[in-house]
């Protein structure tokens, strides 16, 4: 204690040295050059308990300003060996020399001397404080109290120096509520100027949890504050459930329906589901930090016909389906060519005994598959691709035009196969209960196959072509729940042309519903 209290007396008595010695360095240069006159400095004498503790303080307080102000020993002793000074007006016999400590302040280019005495007086440091300029005369004169010598060097330069910093706050999300003493200055993003010292802050935003921390100014200094604020989860109950009803979120059980879930802020597909009844799926948004509420009503499940959520069944916009097609054909391959030998063979007409038949004749294609992918709002939907193979056997006979040489040969046609592409056809559905016909139109086009083999010939030719037509369809889907559902279609398609025919298709599909499209609208696994 008794180091602390004397480290004041040391730096006074230094700077009486410091007179004494630039008196000396009179005597021996009277005639030494002049230089410029420097920056002017603060030196500060403290004395008394704790004064470790407030030097720190005040160094942390002055930041930017540190370098002008004298707080040790040290500092003082490496400004002697680095001023080189004036000569006092005093050593050249212009005017009486003052005092030994006038003479070191002037010497050292000290304007101000803080004196500073600290005593602890129970849990409380007592700082007296006097400002004296280089001519001895006070400047300013005050006490304070803090706790903490360190809290006390900080007031210490907010008071005498009227010393403040910038701070800037910044949050993710922005719009945060800025709290700083618990005082509400603003909304992230934020930038004010606050004097030197010691702030507690706190940042608010509705759903997320509040941040708090502490963050120390010094002079001149700009302080930058940068958090990411945490989202609070929401709670869900279900009501209306069947007891024992189970909750499941994307086919993951969370627990039972009577009780309160914490989940993400969010919108959810939820699936309740109870023995004895159909599975019931509901679109729920999540408030972030709120008691989400939704009520449920669930059918036996022995009804075939039974009330399905519509907003679950339209969260699932991408509808992707499979199945079976048979498919009836009225229509004349005419444009259907192909090459066997040398020779270019084309389609000239169906043949009986010989003789050129009707231009279109009806077959039956048997083992046709169809794949649709579609993406539906309520009402609204677009095929985004629709296509369907179908191909089987034939045995008819027809007539083959022949080039070079103009001729016409009879051919054995054995199998037909068409591969038919209609991509953005429109649909419009409408939902009632958990069936749902719909109808559609648009446009494509198909790739037909024809393999024949001519009269007298080992090898077969194969007969292609490419058609337009207009595509009509209509069906019904029934729905087991918002995602799976089977359905039945027909589909018209009426070849672009003259005398082009048209071709008629019954299937049966199998259907899923996805949320989103793969690589499109990313969200998280567990939500919509």
């Amino acid at each position: 204690m008794a180091r602390k209290r004397s480290q004041g007396r040391v730096v006074a008595t230094f700077l009486s040295v410091v007179a004494l010695s630039v008196l000396a360095m009179v005597v021996a240069s009277p005639v030494a050059a002049q230089p410029s006159e420097p920056a002017r400095s603060v030196a500060w004498q403290v004395e008394g308990d704790a004064t470790d503790e407030v030097i720190e303080g005040v160094a942390q307080a002055l930041s930017a300003e540190r370098s002008r102000h004298l707080l040790t020993p040290q500092d003082v002793e490496a400004r002697v060996r680095a001023q080189v000074r004036p000569w006092p007006s005093c050593a050249l016999g212009v005017e009486p020399c003052g005092s030994a400590t006038a003479l070191a302040m002037d010497a050292l280019g000290v304007e101000l001397l803080v004196r500073v005495e600290v005593v602890r007086q129970a849990r409380q440091l007592e700082v007296n404080y006097e400002i004296v300029d280089w001519r001895g005369a006070e400047v300013l004169s005050g006490s304070l109290s803090e706790r903490e010598g360190r809290a006390a060097g900080f007031e210490l330069v907010r008071e005498l120096f009227d010393a403040s910093g910038v701070v800037s706050v910044e949050s993710e999300p922005a719009g945060a509520q800025v709290w700083l003493d618990g005082e509400v200055v603003g909304q992230t993003p934020w930038s004010g100027q606050r004097a030197v010292g010691r702030y507690e802050y706190r940042l608010t935003l509705e759903g997320f949890a509040p941040v708090e921390g502490s963050v120390e100014v010094g002079s001149g200094q700009a302080v930058r504050l940068s958090e990411s604020m945490e989202e609070l989860p929401g709670r869900l109950r279900v009501l209306g459930a069947p007891e024992g009803a189970e909750i499941w979120i994307q086919d993951a059980p969370m627990g039972r329906a009577a009780e309160l879930l914490e989940l993400p802020a969010g919108r959810y597909a939820v699936e309740v589901r109870a023995e004895g009844y159909e599975p019931l799926t509901q679109v729920v948004e999540v408030d972030p930090a709120r008691l989400t509420e939704t009520t449920v009503t669930m059918v036996n499940a022995s009804s075939l016909l039974r009330e399905i959520d519509v907003a679950a069944l339209v969260a699932n916009r991408l509808q992707v389906s499979a199945g079976v097609e048979l498919g009836f054909h009225s229509s004349a391959p005419r444009q259907t060519r192909g090459d066997l030998d040398g020779l270019e063979y084309s389609f000239e007409g169906w043949s009986e005994a010989g003789q050129l038949a009707a231009r279109s004749r009806r077959t039956l294609a048997a083992g046709g598959v169809r794949l649709d992918a579609i993406w539906e709002g309520e009402r609204l939907g677009l095929t985004l691709l629709s296509l369907s193979y179908a191909g089987g056997g034939v045995n008819e006979e027809a007539e083959l035009w022949t080039r070079p040489g103009g001729g016409s040969v009879v051919a054995q046609v054995e199998r037909r196969e068409l591969i038919s592409l209609r991509p953005l056809q429109l649909r419009y559905r409408f939902i009632w209960q958990n069936l749902v016909p719909h109808a559609e139109a648009g446009l494509g086009v198909n790739w037909e196959r024809l393999r024949a083999r001519p009269a007298g010939s080992e090898a077969s030719v194969i007969l292609s072509q490419a058609r337009a037509f207009w595509s009509l369809g209509a069906g019904v889907r029934y729905h087991f729940d918002p995602r799976w559902s089977v359905g039945v279609n027909y589909r018209t398609e009426i070849y672009l042309g003259r005398e082009q025919g048209a071709q008629h298709l019954l299937g049966v599909m199998v259907g899923v519903g996805i949320p989103q499209i793969p690589g499109f609208s990313p969200q998280p696994p567990e939500q919509l």
